[in-house]
């Protein structure tokens, strides 16, 4: 079930051409002191001078003869030196601030236009949800493993929770099936050699057990009777053997029936939570958390896409916590299921579809049509004993509409044994009530 990923690719970064000096500038700006036996650079002058200079043995340079003056802009001795005075001040100020502009950056147009890169700050709610999730995946990973299982027949890789400090680890029966040598690897990445202490095929759960050189960190349990459609969960597991992996989304749905098929465990598996975390392969047996980073499921199911048949992305199902404890607990003490704890109606049923009442002639469009019953732990089936029949079309449970076999399971997954409940049904056109005095489910029903 692991796989190799191969490398990330590798880019090469483009080197940007280097940006030519502007006409006019220096390539390099002049440093404004000088140290040492630096030698300083010739001087040069804020301004040229009024004069072109020359040396010895060269002809003196021509002027043009001069002009006589212009009367309307002759200026007294004294305002001509104050002029001159002021022009100075003004080209050293302004050299100034020339370089101050050019040691405290560059005010070309370019420079000017440049904006720094847009940003959008993070509201104080979504900052607290994001750290939220940060502290429950780290509080839950030292609790979450990666199950090793090989056989003559190969490997696999799952995911499993620790249970107890002494190391019990909860997994799914599929995990282990049919398998003879178990490893688990801890999140501190040390490896323990590990034995199967129980199974439940039934429920598709398991038992393993380690023993460790130091306590380890159980998780902790949930309500998973409290969870509610729409509530933001996490799932941890080593998908595809990539362990410690996290994903997030919400509780999709509750009391989903779902079949793991031939090649399962459990004929079919009642009460599941439905969620849009992304569940793949690997991640079975693993754990399924709250925001107080409490274990309300084990992820074991995806939906598959009829269409292609792979993974249905953002559908998968997980065994409702309370029930793991359930028979965590038995499996610890007696290594199997003793008692299912589950109510038991015993029929087995056909849902019905226009296309099925068209075809034998049935006045209902949707419903579970009788065609067997099945025997409680008791050795009888509470229906038959109740009354219904073959043939008959259970409508409703206490009131509660059922259109299938998966509203049928929903409606009687929380009941206990002993408890009565209301069947309506359709005897031919006519409609009955019956109440049915529940039996407990054994604990090898499919």
């Amino acid at each position: 079930m692991s796989s190799s990923l191969p490398p990330d690719p590798r880019f090469d970064s483009p080197t940007e051409p280097e940006t030519p000096a502007a006409d006019g500038q220096a390539s390099q700006a002049r440093p404004s002191s000088y140290g040492g036996s630096q030698s300083a650079p010739p001087y040069q002058p804020p301004y040229q001078p009024p004069y072109q200079s020359y040396q010895a043995n060269q002809p003196a340079p021509s002027y043009p003869p001069p002009q006589p003056p212009n009367r309307r802009s002759r200026l007294a001795p004294g305002m001509v030196a104050l002029a001159v005075i002021v022009a100075v001040v003004l080209i050293v100020v302004g050299l100034g601030i020339g370089l101050a502009l050019s040691r405290g950056g560059s005010s070309s147009p370019a420079a000017a236009d440049a904006q720094p890169a847009a940003t959008v700050p993070i509201a104080p709610a979504a900052a607290d949800l994001q750290q939220q999730i940060v502290d429950v995946i780290r509080t839950v990973q030292p609790s979450v493993v990666q199950v090793q299982s090989t056989g003559a027949q190969g490997g696999g890789i799952g995911s499993g929770e620790i249970v107890s400090g002494d190391g019990y680890i909860v997994t799914n029966d599929h995990v282990v099936a049919g398998f003879s040598q178990f490893s688990v690897l801890l999140s501190n990445g040390k490896t323990y050699p590990a034995q199967l202490k129980g199974e439940d095929p039934q429920d598709d759960l398991a038992l393993l057990k380690i023993s460790p050189s130091s306590t380890l960190q159980p998780i902790a349990f949930g309500d998973s009777a409290k969870a509610q459609v729409g509530q933001f969960v996490v799932a941890l597991g080593s998908p595809l053997g990539l362990q410690q992996s996290a994903t997030f989304g919400i509780v999709s749905a509750l009391n989903r029936s779902a079949s793991e098929g031939p090649g399962g465990p459990a004929q079919e598996l009642t009460g599941l939570i439905q969620t849009s975390a992304p569940i793949n392969p690997g991640n079975s047996g693993g754990a399924l958390v709250n925001l107080s980073g409490q274990l309300i499921g084990v992820p074991t199911l995806g939906a598959v896409d009829p269409n292609s048949g792979g993974t249905a992305p953002g559908i998968g199902f997980a065994i409702p916590s309370n029930r793991v404890q359930f028979v965590m607990q038995q499996l610890i003490q007696n290594g199997h299921l003793v008692n299912s704890g589950q109510g038991f109606l015993g029929v087995s049923g056909a849902d019905v579809t226009p296309q099925l009442a068209a075809t034998y002639g049935l006045s209902a469009q949707s419903g579970v049509l009788v065609v067997g019953f099945a025997n409680s732990a008791s050795g009888s089936s509470p229906a038959q004993q109740a009354g219904i029949q073959l043939q008959d079309i259970i409508t409703a449970v206490d009131g509660q509409a059922v259109s299938n076999s998966n509203d049928l399971a929903a409606a009687l997954q929380t009941k206990s044994p002993g408890t009565q409940v209301k069947i309506t049904l359709l005897r031919g056109t006519s409609h009955q009530t019956v109440t049915v005095t529940l039996g407990e489910r054994p604990t090898n029903a499919g």
